[in-house]
């Protein structure tokens, strides 16, 4: 079947995930746990960060897991409202510091303006939180080409589910399976998978090295720049 959507991963596939996250985190958890350097990255270790390496591990927590994943691992003693209150806050209370740190991985304008062009319903699919996602898309200024953005909290269940694929399926009037998922991590191609979307699309502009997630897709590009012509090819 021709595909007639395409449903991107957020961070790792569109926004550059270690330029903009481990700064960001390593404030927030300097300021949240009244720590040092040194503390905030032993913290973010927990949730997958490599410090040998600067960057994220592949399938780790601060890779592709939801908000309420990462606090639960930051605060494993807090339950009702106390743990309700640490995920509001870091959903809601850095807006300061995206703004400052996000970094698209490349302009993203044209890309979204060709693949429109193509005939193509385009969204968003991430693990991260609906406020948050939409507020980065509008931050890097692309947010009017996004047919819907779905977020951990807008589905029953966050990815690897299928929810979200199914969503998009349901918002578009589109089958599942003209449907193309693009991601940076085994989650993203799992959602493929589990929501029987016709391509599960594998970038390698995130934390996944080919060796990661080239055998979970059908396809493994070096970054969303390249899908177009992937896509006219088929």
């Amino acid at each position: 079947m021709k595909i007639q959507g395409v449903l991107f991963d957020k961070d790792g596939t569109l926004i550059e995930v270690n330029a903009t996250w481990v700064p960001i985190y390593r404030e927030i958890l300097k300021e949240l746990f009244a720590t040092d350097d040194a503390g905030a990255e032993a913290l973010m270790q927990k949730a997958g960060y490599d410090p040998a390496t600067g960057k994220f591990k592949a399938g780790s927590l601060l890779a592709g897991g939801t908000t309420r994943q990462i606090a639960a691992t930051w605060w494993p003693e807090l339950s009702g409202e106390a743990f309700e209150a640490r995920v509001h806050n870091l959903d809601h209370g850095y807006t300061h510091l995206v703004r400052d740190k996000l970094t698209p991985l490349m302009p993203l304008e044209p890309l979204l303006v060709e693949l429109r062009g193509m005939g193509l319903k385009l969204g968003v699919a991430t693990n991260d939180s609906h406020v948050s996602a939409k507020a980065h898309m509008a931050h890097v200024g692309v947010i009017e080409h996004f047919d819907d953005i779905i977020a951990a909290d807008t589905v029953a269940v966050p990815k690897p589910s299928g929810n979200m694929i199914r969503k998009f399926a349901e918002i578009t009037g589109l089958p599942a399976a003209s449907l193309a998922m693009v991601g940076d991590n085994h989650h993203d191609m799992e959602e493929a998978r589990a929501g029987g979307a016709g391509l599960a699309i594998a970038v390698l502009s995130g934390n996944a090295a080919r060796e990661d997630i080239a055998h979970l897709a059908d396809y493994t590009i070096e970054s969303v720049a390249d899908l177009p012509a992937l896509l006219r090819s088929l």
